[in-house]
């Protein structure tokens, strides 16, 4: 049995960023694949499931609680997020009301290889079992386990559980490289018409491809909770899920989910080699991301014509100071020369930058504004540094801060730190409120959009409610 809660919309399951998706910019909702996943791992142990994107459909608390009392179930997952979890502890405590003896499992990254004090400044009093480590491969032992013979429970990595009233870490210590073997998420139970690419207006699944991360950015937790080495699943194996999304389901759009989708060219190539030699070339449009330093000519043409639109880029900073402070290993230079490769090949960018680290002065954030403006992608989102458990950025922050200012219940756009050493907070927040209005309100902006060859009546409409939500978060 598992439900997903009401309350704000953030990008649940993924672990890395945790966008808070109902105060970004240009972020849009994908597809709860981390509890599709769970959804077809335990129907073939033969249980009965229930899935429910509650925060999506934008039900009340009532349907909620009329759902728990319908189903009446046995198990509750909910994932989790650091901005979310303090609403998902109240959902957990309503869920105990309703039905005591229903076993409710948390899961997020926040609880992978949790210190101590987590437990002090959480009440996790109603909760049975935490999953910090990856619960495609967890959540099978964790159940046959907890229903047949409970000594076991010391044996799974990645969880926390509860042993005469005391949580029990059971620390992540390997990664399974097998990823081939997890089922397809079970999109028959996701409704996959709720999670739409904003450019197309279609439905766009989300296809995880790769998980790991070499890299040691500061503010990032992937190399945490995924590991340094970069773990592929087979491109016939990710051929085979997409093809099963275009003949079963009818889906065409398509988000790859991975760490760094271009940081194995080879790999890359024959994903791409692939699509374009099957019946799959010319029908399906997909977005990846990429760090500027990964990519060149030859795999930027084989993505185009494999059907790749969009690329993510982690831009960060247009200050090669706060590049090198924040380890993001690449340059303002490497920045410029990325964007302008992939323009030529008339693919749009979707940019992503940070601002508010400890070091950053006016002058940091005014190199990265310039940057914004010169690099002029298609899409961009300005957040502030979240200190996230685990990174090496809370533990920087922690040394000047008191730790209840920190991460728990706040987000990338909710007053998440108490500024920079030489920049406060207000400040931040009004800096990246009149980048974001200056840059989306130009006029060339405005009308490279309307004019754009590919736009339909859907489309404009979709722009403008974009839009509206766009004024609407960065102006409140």
């Amino acid at each position: 049995m598992l439900i997903y809660p009401p309350g704000e919309i953030y990008q649940r399951g993924e672990d890395r960023c945790q966008i808070n998706v109902n105060s970004s910019v240009a972020n849009n909702l994908r597809a709860c694949n981390d509890l599709g996943y769970i959804s077809s791992i335990l129907k073939n142990e033969g249980y009965e499931i229930f899935l429910k994107d509650y925060s999506v459909h934008k039900y009340t608390n009532i349907d909620f609680e009329d759902d728990l009392k319908k189903e009446n179930p046995d198990v509750v997952f909910i994932s989790i997020t650091n901005g979310s979890i303090f609403n998902d502890i109240k959902t957990a405590e309503k869920i105990k009301e309703i039905k005591n003896d229903s076993v409710i499992i948390f899961k997020g990254a926040l609880f992978f290889n949790p210190e101590p004090d987590l437990f002090d400044e959480l009440d996790l009093s109603v909760v049975d079992y935490l999953i910090g480590g990856e619960v495609e491969f967890i959540i099978k032992p964790l159940l046959n386990a907890h229903f047949n013979d409970k000594t076991q429970l010391a044996s799974i990595q990645g969880i926390c559980y509860k042993n005469e009233g005391c949580w029990q870490v059971n620390r992540q210590m390997t990664f399974n490289d097998n990823l081939d073997s997890i089922p397809f998420p079970d999109r028959e139970l996701m409704e996959n018409e709720l999670y739409i690419n904003p450019a197309t207006n279609r439905p766009m699944a989300t296809i995880s491809t790769s998980r790991g991360c070499p890299s040691s950015c500061i503010y990032c937790v992937s190399p945490i909770i995924s590991g340094k080495k970069v773990r592929f699943r087979s491109v016939n194996s990710v051929y085979d899920e997409i093809s099963e999304c275009v003949n079963k389901y009818k889906i065409y759009d398509f988000f790859f989910k991975s760490d760094t989708f271009t940081i194995n060219k080879e790999w890359v190539i024959s994903l791409c080699d692939l699509i374009i030699n099957s019946p799959l070339k010319g029908k399906i449009n997909w977005v990846a991301n990429s760090r500027v330093n990964t990519i060149d000519e030859e795999m930027l043409e084989k993505m185009k014509k494999a059907g790749c639109s969009v690329i993510a880029l982690g831009l960060e900073s247009g200050s090669d100071d706060s590049l090198k402070q924040m380890k993001k290993g690449t340059t303002v230079e490497q920045n410029i020369k990325a964007v302008n490769l992939i323009k030529k090949f008339g693919l749009k960018i979707f940019g992503f930058y940070l601002i508010g680290f400890p070091w950053e002065t006016k002058e940091h954030l005014n190199k990265t504004k310039e940057l914004i403006f010169k690099l002029n992608t298609d899409f961009i989102e300005l957040s502030i540094a979240a200190p996230f458990k685990g990174s090496e950025l809370y533990n920087m922050v922690l040394s000047s801060s008191n730790k209840n200012d920190l991460i728990l219940g706040k987000d990338s756009f909710k007053n998440v730190t108490m500024g920079t050493n030489f920049v406060s907070r207000a400040e931040l927040e009004k800096f990246r409120k009149d980048v974001i209005l200056k840059y989306h309100l130009r006029l060339s902006y405005i009308l490279k959009k309307i004019f754009n060859k590919d736009l339909t009546l859907a489309l404009f409409l979709n722009y403008i409610k974009y839009g509206l939500r766009l004024l609407k978060n960065v102006i409140s």
